[in-house]
């Protein structure tokens, strides 16, 4: 059994996460808002990670934008173009890594000390736990996202692109919002099962890779492995957004991946099956 830790934010934060799920606040002893979202929230203030939502996305646009100016000779110039100079990088190599890192942090306290010992004395079920980091970590993506637009009309701009980007771009970002919250489940199993903060990320890493490689190498699979979704919902690669019975099928195929994300990890804090690690 892993000694309690001695981090004093690791143990204030566990503190008033467990008081959230209590429905107290540890400093002033009055009711507070009793949820699994309010708990995960508690465990986010003044966290670090917030930054990289703002920070990774601003890379990416730079890293974009340079590539677009680069190959002018080969692009038509205007908005199509540059977003997919900017989502192609981004959505196969940033965003997992956002999305592993976060999900990381979510279950960081958990797994510092005795912490889930103290969670699984709580009157919250297992699948309300899971619910309420699926939701935080879909809300930690949508601030990466709403960077990653932000960043795309104004690079557009600073570069001369003519107009503003149609509304289809709005509709690529909330698609893309909704496949990232498949693979938000998916990795909070992954970061529950492995305590290692960075070996999930890699897992993510190496999952959007694939999930390029199997959108690209049989495209009528890509709907099946979660890590192909936001990108497939993007239209990172130009080949035109979802629709139809494509769109039905995507939404599908993500409420049954973070379902099926949300059942496990709810067997396995029941079961406390988690396994030990560094």
């Amino acid at each position: 059994m892993n000694a309690p830790s001695t981090n004093p934010h690791a143990m204030h934060a566990r503190a008033e996460a467990n008081a959230a799920l209590q429905g107290h606040d540890p400093n002033r002893g009055a009711r507070v808002s009793s949820t699994p979202v309010a708990a995960e929230l508690e465990k986010l203030k003044h966290a670090p990670i917030w930054s990289a939502y703002i920070a990774l996305p601003l890379l990416a646009a730079a890293i974009g934008t340079f590539n677009y100016q680069n190959n002018l000779e080969m692009l038509t110039p205007g908005w199509e173009n540059l977003w997919t100079q900017h989502t192609l990088f981004s959505f196969v190599f940033f965003l997992p890594a956002l999305i592993g890192v976060g999900s990381s942090w979510l279950m960081r306290i958990e797994h510092t000390g005795g912490n889930w010992n103290q969670l699984a004395a709580q009157p919250v079920a297992a699948w309300r736990i899971a619910l309420g980091k699926v939701i935080v970590g879909m809300a930690m993506l949508a601030i990466g996202l709403v960077a990653t637009g932000a960043y795309f009309v104004m690079a557009g701009k600073a570069i001369g692109i003519d107009g503003m980007p149609g509304p289809e771009y709005l509709g690529y970002l909330a698609c893309t919002w909704v496949g990232g919250g498949a693979v938000v489940a998916v990795q909070l199993v992954v970061s529950l099962v492995i305590r290692n903060f960075a070996l999930p990320v890699g897992i993510a890493l190496a999952g959007g890779v694939t999930g390029l490689l199997v959108e690209f190498k049989a495209k009528a699979f890509a709907i099946a492995f979660p890590y192909s979704l936001p990108q497939i919902a993007s239209n990172s690669t130009g080949g035109g957004g979802l629709a139809g019975a494509e769109l039905a099928a995507f939404f599908v195929s993500c409420i049954a991946f973070a379902a099926i994300a949300i059942v496990a990890f709810s067997l396995i804090v029941e079961r406390n099956d988690v396994k030990a690690g560094s």
